[in-house]
């Protein structure tokens, strides 16, 4: 039987969530301001904008043969990019498509 001391990491589920709930302009609807644990709060864009920076990272890590530091940094990529597609996954259930088309039609 293993020791609790002998894993190296503990690694836990990110929590995603949209930041605002009640957006008062279409663009903040489609571009919400969101959180995720162990990140700050900041536009989905930027995160996704990070995402990308971060996947370039790694193809330059990898041609200077650094690979430690890739699986270093491979935990707080994939948390990132799990909370991206949970964002997304609630900005595509009916309630948020809704927010979305009250807005358009009230043109906010």
């Amino acid at each position: 039987m293993k020791k609790f001391k002998e894993f190296g990491e503990i690694t836990e589920a990110r929590e995603a969530y949209i930041w605002d709930t009640k957006p008062k302009t279409l663009k903040d609807a489609e571009d919400p301001e969101v959180q995720i644990s162990g990140w700050g709060r900041m536009l989905l864009s930027q995160y996704k904008t990070q995402l990308v920076r971060a996947s370039e990272d790694f193809v330059k890590w990898a041609k200077y043969g650094d690979y430690e530091y890739i699986e270093k940094k491979m935990s707080s990529y994939h948390g990132m990019l799990e909370g991206i597609q949970e964002i997304e996954k609630q900005m595509k259930k009916p309630a948020w498509k809704k927010k979305i088309t009250m807005l358009k039609r009230a043109g906010k």
